[in-house]
Order: structure tokens, then C-alpha cells, then sequence
């Protein structure tokens, strides 16, 4: 569940010759890029400095990254996720949530009985939902997550209550029940 590092990005691209990206935000606040020093790849060996931040096209972000210095190296980089250690981060605030301490989570129905896991949690620009993959099943499903859908969770406690859609129920009453 908890990790060491959480992902607040995600080289998306190249943009223009000077070596500038194009950045994925993984959360609300574009600041969180800069405000807690450079940020660091999967295995924490490589830094990543941001000096220059700005909007740019279909909810990306352009930046300046000292590290990246033309456009072949940053076409190189694309798909790198960037991570800031979890000890800089502030705490979440009530009702709010790191991606990194959802995944894993059981997902448990309203009477308590295992439904699934999350696998990952995903913001397509809609909103957040979280991929689920219920047990008995050989295909995830995405849940909204909001507090109509998810009412409770319990990070400490190793899961999630989810309440299901009726079109997700119904869509189980009809499915057999798997063989094995």
C-alpha cells in the first residue's frame, strides 16, 4: 500500500527543440511539481528539476526540466514517471487520498463481503475512478470514486466500502457464476 515515493507526473512528449516536455499531472495542483524540490524517477536515481511550468494542450502541462537539455533526450524520456518522496508531501486532508494508499485496498460491499482490489486509480479528466478487479472475474471495472460510490474507506483497516450502480448489479445477476 504505503511506498516510499508517490507519482505526481508523467512525461508525456517532447515539446518544440529546446528540449521542453509535455507533462501528465497526477493530481490537482500543478505546484506540487516544484514546491518540494526535484523529483526523482522509479528507482530514486535520477533527479528531475522543473524551472519553468505552463499550461499547454488536452490537460498538459509544458516544462522546462534542467536535466533534459534538447529534444532528442526529452523524446527519449517519454513515458519516465517522475515521484517526490512521500516524506516531503504533506499529509492528505480529511476526505482526501494518495492514489499509492488506494491501490491494493480490498473493495468491500456494504455488508462487509470481498468484492475485489484495486488495482489503480485513474483521472481521465472526468473525475477520479478506481479500477477494481472483482473477485471470480478475469476483467477489471472502473467505479467512480466518489462518496455516494465509495462511502468509506479505511486505509489503516486494508480496505474500501463501495456501494455498487444498478446497472453493475444487474449486469452481475445475469452473468453465470464462474467455473473452478
Amino acid at each position: 500500500m504505503s511506498s516510499k515515493y508517490i507519482e505526481l507526473a508523467a512525461i508525456a512528449g517532447a515539446h518544440g527543440i529546446k528540449g521542453d516536455v509535455l507533462l501528465r499531472l497526477f493530481g490537482d495542483d500543478k505546484e506540487s511539481l516544484t514546491a518540494y524540490g526535484p523529483l526523482t524517477d522509479e528507482q530514486g536515481t535520477n533527479s528531475f528539476t522543473i524551472k519553468n511550468l505552463r499550461s499547454g494542450r488536452k490537460n498538459l502541462l509544458i516544462a522546462r526540466i534542467d536535466e533534459i537539455t534538447d529534444r532528442n533526450l526529452a523524446e527519449q524520456m517519454k513515458g519516465t514517471k517522475l515521484y517526490i518522496e512521500r516524506a516531503k508531501l504533506p499529509p492528505p486532508e480529511e476526505d482526501e487520498f494518495y492514489y499509492a494508499d488506494l491501490i491494493g485496498l480490498e473493495a468491500r460491499l456494504e455488508d462487509g463481503s470481498l468484492y475485489g482490489k484495486i488495482l489503480q486509480c485513474h483521472d481521465f479528466g472526468a473525475g477520479d475512478l478506481l479500477e477494481l478487479m472483482p473477485q471470480n472475474s478475469q476483467t477489471s471495472m472502473y467505479l467512480s470514486f466518489t462518496s455516494e460510490t465509495v462511502p468509506d474507506v479505511n486505509i489503516s483497516g486494508g480496505y474500501i466500502t463501495i456501494i455498487l450502480p444498478a446497472t453493475i448489479e444487474a449486469k452481475e445477476e445475469d452473468t453465470p457464476p464462474a467455473e473452478g
